[in-house]
């Protein structure tokens, strides 16, 4: 998470500062000397906080990260997933399906090549989400008592056609594993496991 307000700084940042080659940087794994990454352990880039880089390498007390939760945080894909309650949160797998095919929130910025969402995107994301329950349907206050027509929406199209061929699969008392599904229609596992849910939740 890179905390909001505060400056972020990759290896190459950090291998200037250090006064040494970027290969260099990498090869003598100079990043074990300083202070921890905003971003996440096992993250494919390596964020660092520009105020605590210059402190550490000028030899000086590293300063503290803010430690309070802030809208305005920024947030790589998994930490805005793990954000989301429990009872809505998505597998890592369709998070990630709903994040390149648009039915997710749309990033803020990319920081690196990662992309960030604000702390405040993904709220507001559940409160307008389309679905059943709570967070879903239209957004509180709305004035339109028509929902958006989205017949001619090629995604919205081929999402329907593969809800429908699992209320088949259902009703006939088929099976409906995202394995088989996914055969059947010649798509990737990825894509049943959400109108194989909804098709549950609708019974």
């Amino acid at each position: 998470m890179i905390p909001a307000g505060r400056t972020p700084a990759d290896s190459a940042r950090a291998a200037r500062l250090m006064g040494i080659a970027l290969g260099t940087f990498r090869n003598r794994r100079a990043w074990e000397k300083l202070p921890p990454t905003l971003s996440r352990p096992g993250a494919r880039q390596r964020i660092w906080d520009e105020e605590q880089l210059l402190a550490a390498v000028e030899g000086r007390p590293v300063p503290p990260l803010p430690d309070t939760p802030h809208p305005d945080d920024l947030l790589d894909t998994e930490e805005a997933r793990q954000t989301i309650p429990a009872e809505q949160r998505p597998t890592e797998e369709t998070w990630r399906s709903y994040i390149s095919d648009g039915t997710g929130p749309r990033p803020d910025r990319t920081v690196f090549g990662v992309p960030h969402f604000y702390r405040r995107t993904i709220p507001a994301w559940l409160a307008s989400r389309p679905g059943r329950g709570a967070g879903g349907g239209r957004p509180v206050g709305a004035t339109d008592s028509r929902p958006r027509d989205r017949s001619n929406d090629p995604r919205h199209q081929l999402a329907q056609q593969r809800l429908d061929h699992v209320r088949r699969a259902l009703a006939a008392g088929g099976e409906t594993r995202a394995e088989r599904v996914a055969r059947e229609l010649s798509v990737s596992r990825r894509h049943p496991e959400r109108p194989i849910a909804q098709a549950r939740a609708e019974r």
